[in-house]
């Protein structure tokens, strides 16, 4: 039998999105899973279009708080104490996905030993499902988890969005709660932890879609300098435990530098303090881009990590 995939789906006031959401959710072509949704106590109608779904055979619980958690991560970490699939799904509810999500991730996993983590490349779109860019469709690659967090994760959250992709279960008792104390970045730091427990596979191609909202709460601490700040914390994280090198570390600090230059910030004294902590020595200015832009050329289309 193929393997049990719990798909926790947090929702707070994204009742407007939720049918979509959950339409391809139910609708995958994937044939074992089960879903779990959790209500973070919404303002809106949000449940009266979860109990919509509430005869669907994949249907394994709705969680209703009593209370507002006022964290995702808190919610996560509820959604991982129900899950009983030996993979993960965290479906948030305002993404959705082609139906074959889980089948193409799935299909790869199994291609390869000993991986703990798969993601696919995804599709941002606004409000309305309008296309605001796409990712550029290459060859699946399979990495060594540890080697990705060293050569990737420093530089970026790769594992961009959570709804495109899953892992195993069984590595959360070697992941810490850290995550839940971050208020916008404990993605980041739960899957540079999730990632160092073994191989990593990346789906490229676009089968996620990732709804950026002007009004979203990740907007909003990316504009306060919050989001630096935590992005600063989980680097730090990562260089400590993985022990860096000196290229490693410049292209860490290049690529944080280029993407707060050009951040949408509340304004430029933010940027400043922002740009002060990270130009220490290993940003060499304006040649950043074209050595950062040269070597996400080369590892796309060869397949390293450099």
């Amino acid at each position: 039998m193929d393997a049990l995939v719990s798909v926790i789906i947090p929702n707070f006031n994204h009742a407007q999105y939720l049918e979509q959401r959950l339409n391809s959710v139910f609708d995958q072509t994937y044939p074992n899973f089960e879903v779990i949704i959790l209500d973070d106590k919404s303002t809106d109608n949000s449940l009266d279009v979860i109990n919509r779904y509430k005869d669907n055979p994949h249907l394994s619980q709705i969680v209703v708080n009593e209370t507002n958690s006022g964290s995702t991560f808190k919610q996560w970490e509820r959604g991982f104490n129900i899950a009983k699939g030996e993979w993960i799904w965290i479906a948030e509810s305002d993404d959705y996905c082609t139906n074959d999500f889980l089948e193409q991730l799935m299909n790869e996993c199994l291609k390869h030993k000993d991986v703990v983590v798969a993601h696919s490349n995804y599709i941002m779109c606004d409000e309305e499902n309008n296309i605001i860019s796409q990712s550029k469709e290459w060859k699946n690659r399979n990495y060594n988890g540890k080697r990705f967090v060293r050569r990737r994760m420093a530089r970026f959250c790769d594992i961009h969005n959570a709804s495109g992709a899953i892992f195993k279960r069984s590595v959360l008792p070697f992941v810490s709660n850290a995550y839940q104390t971050y208020q916008s970045t404990g993605d980041y730091q739960f899957w540079s932890e999730v990632a160092a427990c073994g191989n990593v596979v990346k789906v490229n191609k676009n089968l996620a879609f990732w709804r950026q909202s002007v009004k979203s709460v990740t907007g909003t601490k990316l504009s306060k300098g919050i989001t630096a700040k935590e992005d600063r914390r989980v680097y730090e994280y990562i260089a400590s435990k993985h022990h860096l090198n000196s290229v490693e570390k410049y292209l860490a600090y290049a690529s944080h530098i280029s993407r707060y230059r050009i951040a949408n910030l509340d304004n430029e004294q933010i940027r400043e303090d922002i740009l002060n902590q990270w130009q220490d020595g290993y940003s060499h200015g304006r040649f950043d881009k074209y050595v950062l832009w040269l070597i996400g050329s080369l590892e796309r289309h060869f397949g390293i990590l450099i």
